[in-house]
């Protein structure tokens, strides 16, 4: 895995939904330079049965909580009759909701026998989410009896799915044994399962995980191991996961676990978390230390991230990727409040570099609003320089729409001469 598949891969998240149009965007300002169970109402007797109810569960004001007290309590005590009673439910989510609580209490109770019918008696997509349910309510009793049913009995999706919802159960309670049986597995479905297995051990022993990385560093899932122990770990104790992530010498784990630390400490303690990134030597770890605190910052304080960007990382490609992944995933997300935000902000070099970063990186989503935004830039050459280019842009992708956007909108006379259809 390349260092660039690495950035991209952990920050393309910062993206999802940008076909979103920026409706909420300002119009043209002037140049002058200015973010199971339990507690609910019990649906079925004591012995549970139904207490004149069809079917044991509630027609009237159902809530998927009730239904899922309802499957899982039904499921345990007699699930053949509550997949049965699930037909009178109305609606198809609300059965759903139901069974598939029934299942993962029958596969707690007896995933041989649950696993065996749904593999026997259903297809498709209902025998997939029956069969992920039932491996999920076995793995909590019996994770190595699951997993070994399910790799032999399975194939596929199913499978793996299976596997996966396993390994991360059996990494919660005997992580070493669970280790050793996944090295039985094909390589295909082991790089696909692996990560399971990193979360479960790591949320209740990051150390023994942890030491557990230098082995399967070889291995194409090694990486990825690496980077769930570290936000695992960082979620709990984020020093004691940085300390760690500083001791890795491969350089592809070392750098998605500082992203990793960076992400999960800034979600918390920002200030600590900028703190840990002014402390690191190698300008490789700066990097990704900056990436992880500038996307965990932003999941709940977007304008902050992008101020402290601005003003301290000093990398220019660094600084302009944070702001650049921020501002879309902040203006996809909530584009009034975006908008509010950067139109608070006083004018000056800070501002414009937001504003110019920005209004490029959405000239291919939406140029009027790219266009918009570069027009707000305080300095005026600087100003004159990204509208130019961002209309040069946009002329080439729909001349016509451009031209007559231009004749109609309040840039300067001369930007209209040059641009425009007149």
């Amino acid at each position: 895995m390349t260092k660039t598949t690495l950035i991209v891969s952990h920050l393309v998240t910062l993206a999802v939904g940008i076909g979103i149009s920026y409706v909420a965007l300002p119009s043209m300002k002037s140049n002058s330079g200015s973010g199971s169970k339990g507690g609910a109402e019990s649906v079925t007797t004591l012995s549970g049965q139904p207490s004149g109810v069809k079917g044991g569960v509630k027609a009237a004001n159902m809530s998927a909580i009730s239904l899922e007290q309802s499957g899982y309590q039904r499921g345990y005590e007699d699930p053949m009759g509550a997949l049965a009673a699930a037909k009178d439910i109305p609606g198809r989510d609300n059965r759903l909701i139901y069974t598939e609580s029934v299942y993962t209490a029958w596969g707690e109770k007896d995933g041989v026998s649950a696993a065996q019918w749904a593999n026997d008696n259903l297809k498709g997509i209902e025998k997939s989410d029956a069969l992920y349910n039932i491996a999920d309510g076995w793995a909590e009793v019996d994770p190595e009896g699951a997993a070994k049913w399910f790799d032999e009995n399975t194939s596929g999706i199913n499978r793996e799915d299976a596997i996966y919802e396993i390994l991360e159960a059996w990494g919660r309670k005997s992580p070493e044994q669970a280790l050793v049986w996944a090295e039985d597995l094909d390589d295909y479905t082991r790089s696909g399962v692996m990560d399971a297995l990193a979360e479960g051990w790591a949320a209740n022993d990051p150390e023994g995980a942890a030491k557990a990385v230098d082995g399967l560093l070889e291995y194409d899932f090694g990486d990825e191991f690496a980077m769930n122990v570290a936000g695992q770990w960082a979620s709990t104790d984020p020093a004691a996961a940085a300390s760690w992530a500083g001791t890795l010498e491969n350089a592809d784990a070392r750098s998605i676990a500082f992203l990793e630390v960076g992400t999960e400490w800034a979600l918390v303690e920002p200030d600590k978390a900028t703190a840990w990134i002014d402390s690191l030597g190698s300008e490789e770890d700066k990097l990704y230390a900056s990436l992880g605190v500038a996307l965990g910052w932003s999941e709940h304080d977007p304008g902050n991230s992008l101020q402290w960007a601005v003003s301290n990382v000093e990398n220019p490609n660094t600084r302009q990727r944070i702001i650049e992944d921020v501002m879309l995933d902040w203006s996809s997300n909530d584009p009034s409040s975006a908008a509010e935000w950067l139109n608070a902000q006083p004018g000056g070099p800070q501002n414009d570099e937001i504003l110019s970063t920005f209004s490029s990186a959405i000239i291919d989503i939406d140029p009027q609003s790219a266009v918009t935004w570069a027009s707000t830039i305080s300095d005026e050459a600087k100003r004159s320089e990204n509208v130019s280019m961002l209309l040069e842009e946009w002329i080439a992708m729909d001349g016509k729409r451009a031209r007559r956007w231009v004749d109609n909108s309040g840039l300067d006379a001369d930007t209209k001469a040059r641009f425009g259809s007149q």
